[in-house]
C-alpha cells in the first residue's frame, strides 16, 4: 500500500491572502495620501508664481526647482485650482459631462485625478480587430521567428544533409504556409 502525504497549504494561502489585501489597503492610502500632496504642492506652487513679478516664473523655476519638469509643475497647479473650484463648485449630476470624482483626495491614483480634471485624456480603449493600414506584425510574428530559426539552421546544416524524412516531414507541416501563400 502506498502511504500518501496530505497536503495541506491553508495556512500559507491564507498569509499570502492577508498580506495582499494588507498591501491594497495600504496601497490605496498611499495613492491618497500622493494626490493630498500633489494639490498641497500645486498650492504652493500657485503660490509661489503669484508672489514673482511679472515673467519671474519660469526663471525662479530654473534656479529652483532643477529636475522637476514644466509640465508637471503645470499638472500640479491645475490640479490645485481644481481642488480649490471643488470646493465652491455645485455637485456634478448624471448627466453632466464632469468628472464622477467629486473629492480630488478620494481618486485612487494621481493619474485618475489627471484625468478626471481633463489634465490628461481619458485613456482610450485597445481594439483587438488589426488595422488594415497597419502591417500585422501580431499575426505573422510566429513565422519570422520560423525564418529566423530555418536561415541559422541552414547555416549549421544545410538542407541537402537532413535526412529524407526530416524534410518530409517538414515539408509537410509548412503545407498550410503553402496553401496560405495561394490564397493571397
Amino acid at each position: 500500500m502506498t502511504e500518501q502525504l496530505e497536503l495541506n497549504l491553508a495556512p500559507q494561502i491564507r498569509d499570502a491572502y492577508n498580506e495582499s489585501v494588507h498591501l491594497a489597503v495600504d496601497a490605496k492610502e498611499r495613492a491618497s495620501l500622493a494626490v493630498t500632496k500633489a494639490i498641497e504642492c500645486g498650492q504652493l506652487l500657485l503660490q509661489q508664481k503669484q508672489s514673482l513679478g511679472h515673467g519671474s516664473w519660469l526663471e525662479w523655476v530654473d534656479q529652483n526647482l532643477q529636475g522637476i519638469s514644466y509640465e508637471t509643475l503645470a499638472r500640479y497647479m491645475r490640479v490645485a485650482k481644481a481642488a480649490s473650484q471643488q470646493l465652491t463648485a455645485p455637485a456634478a449630476d448624471a448627466n453632466s459631462n464632469l468628472s464622477p470624482v467629486t473629492n480630488l483626495e478620494n481618486a485612487p491614483t494621481l493619474k485618475q485625478a489627471y484625468i478626471a480634471l481633463g489634465i490628461l485624456p481619458m485613456p482610450v480603449e485597445k481594439s483587438n480587430k488589426p488595422d488594415p493600414n497597419k502591417g500585422w506584425v501580431k499575426y505573422v510574428r510566429f513565422i519570422d521567428g520560423f525564418r529566423l530559426w530555418f536561415n541559422k539552421r541552414m547555416e549549421d546544416d544545410p538542407l541537402d544533409t537532413w535526412p529524407e524524412n526530416a524534410r518530409r516531414i517538414l515539408k509537410n507541416d509548412l503545407r498550410w504556409i503553402a496553401e496560405l501563400y495561394q490564397r493571397l
